[in-house]
């Protein structure tokens, strides 16, 4: 099966046009698109990783003392639990036991300090960062809007994740770009019209009319996100059942993710926190998608 969001890196590695497919439906204008792209490259720009201050430093240098005191004071009670044991000596000295206890208390209070350090210091690291968050971002949500209203997205429209495809050709091999399992995921807008599921990029419109989903298939594997897109936390009761987990400053990892099957050539790939929302919109819509 082919991703419907395919993109072909053979000649061009930064390439991010989509491969033609029967789906496509609309493209926005190409004064959106300048829009889109100067927009964007400002949020890119302002959100760049930035050098850590003094402060920072220090903060981190800080809690790695207290991780380092963590380790030894709970190695030392562990041992001296065990030593005592297979030696037998905690019945002739029994105020071992509270040594011992002392020390994985110690234990437990240098780690709680260690992680409230990390939080300081990851808070302190956002704050820190050269963003004008509020004025990139008005300027990406305008720009955002437009395009919006010319690919006839409604006010409604569920957002979701994909998992688009990279890929170059090699003779006759095509071999994915990237680490296995790690996707940069896509938000596109969901939703229904004349029988349609329409997909909406930022910039594309893709229709897919309802009679050609043949269902969907599992994927029992784990996969990477490049970033958490959004607005609730990865820990919040919404999407807490996924057990989404960092790996890492922006990245999430998790477990299963789905295909839906369009016709009999393509797919488009979903993780498992965003699938149901999809399963309900077509069930709403007259489509009880099973497993192929």
């Amino acid at each position: 099966m082919k991703n419907l969001f395919s993109i072909n890196k053979t000649t061009d590695p930064n390439a991010m046009d989509f491969d033609v497919t029967p789906y496509h439906a609309a493209t926005v204008s190409d004064e959106i698109k300048a829009k889109l792209k100067g927009a964007f490259s400002v949020v890119e720009e302002e959100y760049a990783p930035h050098d850590p201050t003094p402060e920072e430093i220090a903060l981190r240098k800080k809690g790695n003392r207290y991780w380092l005191l963590t380790a030894a004071f709970l190695i030392g009670g562990v041992a001296l639990f065990f030593g005592g044991s297979n030696l037998g000596i905690y019945d002739s000295m029994p105020y071992l036991l509270f040594l011992d206890l002392a020390l994985v208390i110690c234990a437990m209070v240098f780690n709680f300090k260690a992680r409230r350090i990390n939080r300081k210091q990851t808070e302190m690291s956002r704050q820190n960062a050269s963003v004008d968050f509020a004025e990139a971002s008005k300027k990406l949500e305008e720009a955002a809007a437009e395009a919006a209203a010319e690919l006839g997205i409604p006010a409604g429209a569920l957002t979701v994740d994909v998992f688009p495809y990279h890929y170059k050709v090699n003779g006759d091999k095509i071999l994915r770009v990237g680490k296995k399992g790690k996707y940069d995921n896509l938000a596109v807008s969901v939703f229904v019209k004349d029988k349609t599921l329409c997909l909406a990029t930022a910039q594309e419109l893709f229709a897919i009319p309802l009679n050609e989903i043949r269902g969907y298939r599992e994927y029992d594997e784990d996969f990477e996100l490049d970033m958490w897109l959004k607005p609730e936390e990865p820990d919040s009761d919404k999407y807490k059942p996924y057990g989404l987990r960092k790996s890492g400053f922006f990245s999430h990892k998790a477990h299963g993710y789905f295909g839906l099957l369009l016709g009999g050539e393509y797919e488009v790939l979903i993780p498992c926190y965003d699938f149901g929302e999809i399963k309900t919109l077509l069930a709403t819509n007259g489509v009880e998608a099973s497993e192929a």
